[in-house]
């Protein structure tokens, strides 16, 4: 029985940008997995998650995060320029079905755990501080 209805889909939504707020990550850890649970098929989710990460959801946190200059221009721009030719990439593989939606599910799969595990090892049993200087 799918949950799919405009509350739901709110709260799925208020999460993902809760988290991306706090963590910087939402749209593709969060409201992908809780949007398929709720009865959307992956490809339908990823298109989701991508219209959510549009300026418009972030532009309030970047005015928060600008303010307190907590943004690396420099930094952002090499990763948006990045993120550009991967997200294409991977956007023209899905669309004419390089990569089965199967494949995709044991992707998200597999990059959660390891994250999961790396996380969990680096800050949840040991006392390493997050804060990184040479980035500073």
């Amino acid at each position: 029985m799918y949950m799919l209805n405009e509350l739901n889909l709110l709260l799925i939504g208020g999460l993902g940008g809760f988290s991306m707020g706090i963590i910087g990550i939402g749209a593709g850890i969060i409201t992908i997995p809780l949007l398929v649970l709720s009865g959307l098929n992956l490809r339908t989710a990823v298109g989701c998650a991508l219209v959510m990460q549009l300026l418009p959801q972030t532009l309030p946190a970047v005015m928060l995060y600008h303010e307190k200059k907590y943004i690396n221009y420099y930094f952002s721009i090499l990763v948006v320029l990045g993120s550009l030719i991967g997200t294409y990439l991977g956007a023209y593989l899905v669309s004419n079905n390089y990569v089965s939606e199967e494949f995709s599910h044991k992707v998200i799969a597999i990059l959660l755990i390891v994250i999961a595990v790396y996380y969990s090892n680096k800050y949840l049993f040991t006392n390493k501080d997050s804060k990184n200087i040479l980035l500073e």
